[in-house]
């Protein structure tokens, strides 16, 4: 047999390989792409319910071996999550996808999101806990745990980010500082985050508290 011959014969077999491996997982990325960029537009205009169920439906779309977009995405449904209150369950995703994915393979980038993501999780789900006038035995350990991360977070700007950064992560670590000395009479009369009072809504519909434009 000619070896043009055999050419015909192979091509269709690589076409049928593309389809059903890389150009199916393609396939499944822009469609996922498009979803995920309809949620970042939602989610920049604070419209967080919406952006949350976007990037729910562009993980359904994704394909199933696409690890690092999978990853990405469950990081943007946290962050989304955090804004309509439910802290909680945003920190438990984080904290299943680390579990779940190597965050090794993971672009330094995506990675350095879930953890500020997932510390910023955990530190409105402690600021809640405290608002419930919740004992100590409860809402310390997620206080100390949101500081550590943020100790965490701040070390390794030092070492790769800008000084803009560094600055953020270092505030986001004062304001988890303070939440853990903060006395009982402190934290029930000062004003709070917007994100801790709706995280508080969401938790305890019968406790009101009076909002701050701050955020760690």
């Amino acid at each position: 047999m000619k070896k043009s011959e055999l050419l015909w014969l192979v091509f269709p077999l690589i076409l049928l390989v593309f389809h059903f491996s890389i150009g199916d997982k393609l396939r499944h990325a822009e469609a996922a792409n498009t979803l995920e960029t309809s949620g970042f537009v939602a989610e920049a205009k604070d419209r967080f319910e919406k952006a949350a169920l976007l990037y729910r439906k562009a993980l359904l779309a994704a394909h199933p071996a696409d690890f690092p977009l999978r990853a990405r995405l469950e990081v943007a449904i946290a962050r989304a999550d955090i804004h309509t209150g439910d802290a909680p369950a945003a920190s438990d995703l984080l904290e299943r996808l680390q579990g779940k994915y190597s965050t090794a393979s993971l672009a330094r980038e995506l990675k350095a999101q879930l953890q500020t993501v997932r510390a910023t999780a955990v530190y409105y789900t402690a600021y809640a806990l405290r608002l419930l006038e919740a004992s100590p035995e409860r809402w310390n350990p997620k206080a100390n745990e949101a500081r550590s991360l943020f100790v965490s977070l701040l070390q390794d700007a030092q070492k790769h980010d800008s000084s803009e950064v560094q600055e953020r992560c270092r505030r986001s670590l004062e304001a988890a500082t303070r939440l853990i000395h903060y006395r009982d009479s402190e934290i029930a009369g000062r004003p709070h985050p917007p994100i801790a009072q709706v995280t508080l809504e969401r938790n305890a519909p019968a406790r009101r508290v009076d909002p701050l434009e701050e955020t760690p």
